[in-house]
């Protein structure tokens, strides 16, 4: 698998887009925004994986439905371009994602 694979999942008649990417010769690149994946796994993992997909997307539906609630605030331009580099090095998707589970106590900055 040189290049990604893009698939479609249909879940009560919404497609969700996933993607698949060799990495090495033993593991598999998945990204999956809609389950908030975007990881490697190894290959005798994935088939396991996309079996559990649809239960995956729908939990984190659910989860992003509860948070309802927004909190704003002011940064200058490098700030941000510090927290979104951070963000990313951490593995997230999101700035908000990464803010939310810093703040919480859920990771440590280092």
């Amino acid at each position: 698998m040189k290049t990604a694979l893009k698939h479609f999942i249909t879940i009560n008649n919404k497609k969700y887009l996933y993607t698949l990417k060799s990495a090495s010769g033993d593991t598999t690149f998945v990204e999956c925004e809609a389950a908030n994946i975007a990881q490697e796994f190894l290959n005798e993992d994935v088939p396991d994986l996309l079996n559990d997909l649809p239960n995956l997307i729908m939990a984190e539906k659910k989860y992003t439905k509860q948070q309802s609630e927004t909190i704003r605030f002011r940064v200058t331009v490098e700030d941000k371009k510090n927290i979104e580099k951070k963000a990313v090095q951490k593995g997230y998707s999101s700035v908000s994602g990464y803010l939310r589970d810093l703040s919480l106590g859920n990771i440590r900055n280092l």
